[in-house]
């Protein structure tokens, strides 16, 4: 694996020197050749990038040299205040693609299973797509169905119910809510065999959801869209197989790839990215790196937890960074499983107010011991507020995020 990466990343490099302005520029400015590469650990020599420099990248591109009509753009979510915009070739794309199917492959995907897909409606490759999709249909290769993930649920779980499907994926927060409708109406799943997260951040007590309501393997991956399919969960560690072929993922702490064990950045190389190179792009995504080899066997190196984007990080006004699944993943442990989903807002540097769906009504007595928890675990500085509801506001993209920052007139407030 590691020479066809020391390969596959001596092709890229030089492209990119050679084709590509950005980087050429970028690599005189570092001092750095692509023929010093002689082995992986060469590349932490080039400095990470940041989004603004992917931004500077996108507007670069030589455009003599590039026929957009030809290229596929993704765009990403911008849930960093930094959105970015990425070009493949259909070439690109089919081999990146095929990564994924391979990976759906080696969780079970079989000829001719049905996928309900549980994410918004909109698809990116337009017609090319459900051309796609209809020619695997008609191979039965795969049946996959798109449900809208901002119908509600109890209309999504009907439609899902009467689809009958093999597996179950989509967002984590939708899927939770298809869960909560499965057990309360008792439907007929027979034939499903797993449920696959993705596109956020999958929290403990959603895998427990997921897995008491459905009774069936929850798999989670972690994609984005600089390199499609990045990494998905180990079901015997419960760590994250690395898509190894496909890029190169180092968690690193400015700049340096941490030890086992430690926490830090998540950056990324895209192997098979040339119309436009992803070069040890930091994506804002904090991890905890693992072994070189899994346990279990498999060829790829781990990550042992993905800790969710840098973004969703609390700052405290001791100064210290708390993710929200440290505050809540213990609360909710021995308080109970009340939690369907929830979001953290820090309107101000000291105050917060923390938006709670519950499955069930809880007492003045929990409610109180659970204000009390949280309000330990953020600090004796801080001011908490406490929503009750049922729905949090999904972002254009049908995804939830854990924590927003406000400030007093609706600006982004910045620690």
């Amino acid at each position: 694996m590691e020479k066809y990466q020391l390969k596959k990343l001596k092709s890229l490099l030089s492209h990119a020197n050679d084709r590509i302005p950005f980087y050429r520029d970028w690599f005189d400015q570092n001092d750095f050749q692509p023929g010093d590469i002689q082995h992986l650990d060469d590349l932490r020599r080039i400095p990470v990038m940041e989004k603004q420099q992917l931004r500077e990248l996108f507007q670069s591109l030589p455009r003599q040299e590039i026929d957009r009509k030809q290229l596929i753009e993704h765009k990403t979510s911008g849930s960093t205040g930094v959105p970015v915009r990425v070009l493949r070739t259909p070439e690109e794309e089919r081999r990146l693609n095929m990564l994924r199917w391979r990976m759906q492959w080696m969780l079970g995907l079989r000829p001719g299973d049905r996928m309900a897909k549980v994410k918004t409606t909109w698809e990116p490759l337009g017609k090319k797509f459900d051309r796609v999709q209809s020619m695997a249909r008609f191979a039965r290769v795969i049946d996959r169905s798109v449900f809208d993930c901002f119908l509600d649920p109890a209309e999504n779980y009907r439609r899902i119910i009467a689809f009958k499907p093999h597996i179950l994926t989509g967002y984590p927060g939708a899927l939770v809510r298809i869960a909560l409708q499965h057990k309360q109406q008792a439907g007929e799943l027979g034939c499903l065999r797993r449920v696959s997260s993705g596109g956020e951040s999958l929290a403990p007590h959603q895998r427990r959801i997921l897995e008491e309501s459905f009774n069936v393997p929850v798999d989670d991956t972690y994609g984005t869209s600089e390199c499609n399919l990045a990494a998905w969960s180990c079901r015997e560690t419960g760590s994250y197989h690395v898509n190894d072929d496909g890029i190169l993922l180092e968690v690193c702490r400015d700049g340096v790839p941490v030890a086992e064990g430690e926490t830090g950045e998540v950056v990324i190389t895209s192997l098979h990215s040339r119309a436009m190179p992803i070069i040890r792009y930091a994506i804002g995504d904090q991890a905890v790196a693992g072994p070189s080899a899994c346990s279990c066997g498999s060829p790829f190196s781990t990550i042992r937890e993905l800790q969710g984007r840098t973004v969703d990080f609390l700052r405290l006004p001791d100064g210290r960074e708390l993710h929200p699944f440290e505050v809540l993943n213990e609360i909710v442990t021995e308080s109970g499983d009340w939690l369907v989903e929830y979001q953290f807002v820090q309107e101000q540097s000291d105050r917060f107010r923390l938006l709670i769906v519950p499955r069930r009504a809880l007492n003045s007595d929990e409610e109180n011991h659970f204000h009390t928890a949280v309000l330990k675990k953020l600090g004796a500085e801080a001011r908490l507020q406490i929503e009750w509801t049922d729905n949090i506001e999904r972002n254009a993209g049908g995804k939830l995020h854990f924590c927003r920052y406000l400030g007093k007139n609706g600006n982004n407030w910045q620690p």
